[in-house]
């Protein structure tokens, strides 16, 4: 039950994240949007597994233990290994069911993602242009029109943002036409009769400074894709590729021994090794939850729950600063990945030793 509320709230976070937006403004299907929400699912299991059977062993051992029920097993003769060995197996099915899904169903999960969110634009590039609706999917762009004929856009004004999300340009159109490139996934916003303003942002805007630049007979936008969909870090493709495919990259990689190969065979080996670190993210936060689920006896829900949280949001912050050294070759991040899970373990090593010693 805890594993199907974390799945739930992080589908839900998702889905508002990435499909809610489209699908309000009328981008995506209603089958597409349940298709979408259904393979967000594998791409969420390896998170929500370690922190549903963490939050289940504090839940039931806490309970156990206020309500002497430990005592009770142990005063029979049960040791603790014996005790908690149905949980031990419990963790063990979890890490491997979180590979499996790490390996090669999350991959494919997330890849299908992109893919159905990149036929929607093939398909139709205006429905990400919603009449008198400011568009800000496109990063750097701010997009908007009148009206919409056809294929066509009727009083467009384009807006070009710098880096701080400030406008710097602006273009007005009588017409736009819209296509796609398949070749470079990416739609292409072709502007007609338009004339153009730069700005300069650092001006207070009771004073901002436009200057004309001119009128085009033909203005040509692309707006990529990739960046809409996330898809545009190189980190982020080798998340999307199962291990086969990293397998034979890392052996391409091995093979060429040009420059920058040991950096590029480097990140590969952190992308394979990232996929198996995390699947024992269940065993590590077990081990570590079983003494002080025994140690707290709680009966309160709302402080397991709490406990749980702060333990697996140590876990996952370890996990980050580990994966920053994923830039740094020197530093072996494709080792360094596998700190959180030792930090843990042998934390809840010694925990569970002291509690056996009780």
């Amino acid at each position: 039950m805890a594993i199907a509320v974390f799945v739930f709230v992080l589908v839900v976070f998702n889905v508002i994240k990435e499909v809610a937006g489209p699908f309000a403004s009328g981008q995506i299907t209603e089958g597409m949007f349940v298709y979408l929400i259904a393979i967000t699912i594998p791409g969420v299991l390896p998170y929500a597994l370690p922190l549903g059977l963490l939050t289940a062993i504090l839940l039931v051992l806490g309970r156990l233990s206020a309500q002497n029920e430990i005592v009770a097993m142990k005063a029979a003769g049960l040791s603790l290994w014996r005790i908690t060995a149905p949980v031990f197996l419990l963790a063990l099915l979890g890490v491997g069911l979180s590979a499996v899904i790490n390996i090669y169903y999350a991959p494919i999960a997330d890849t299908a993602f992109r893919s159905t969110l990149q036929s929607a634009a093939r398909a139709d590039p205006l429905r990400f242009f919603s009449p008198r609706t400011f568009v800000k999917n496109f990063p750097g762009y701010v997009i908007f029109a009148d009206r919409r004929e056809g294929n066509e856009l009727r009083q467009l004004h384009v807006w070009e943002l710098d880096d701080q999300s400030r406008a710097i340009r602006h273009l007005q159109g009588q017409r736009a036409e819209l296509s796609f490139d398949e070749a470079n996934p990416a739609i292409v916003l072709t502007v007609h009769d338009a004339h153009g303003q730069v700005i300069n942002p650092d001006l207070p805007p009771s004073d901002l400074d436009s200057t004309y630049i001119g009128e085009f007979k033909r203005s040509e936008f692309r707006l990529p894709l990739d960046d809409l969909l996330g898809g545009n870090k190189k980190q982020t493709k080798l998340a999307f590729m199962t291990l086969d495919e990293l397998l034979q990259r890392r052996a391409e990689a091995i093979a060429d021994k040009g420059e920058g190969a040991f950096e590029r065979r480097i990140e590969l080996q952190t992308a394979i090794q990232k996929k198996f670190s995390f699947s024992f993210a269940v065993l590590s936060l077990a081990l570590v939850a079983i003494p002080l689920g025994i140690k707290a006896s709680r009966t309160e829900t709302y402080a397991n729950f709490a406990l749980a949280l702060a333990l697996a949001l140590g876990y996952f912050m370890v996990f980050i600063l580990c994966s920053w050294l994923e830039k740094m070759p020197a530093m072996r991040p494709d080792l360094m990945i596998w700190v959180p899970n030792f930090l843990f373990q042998a934390l809840g090593g010694i925990l569970f030793w002291r509690a056996c010693k009780r």
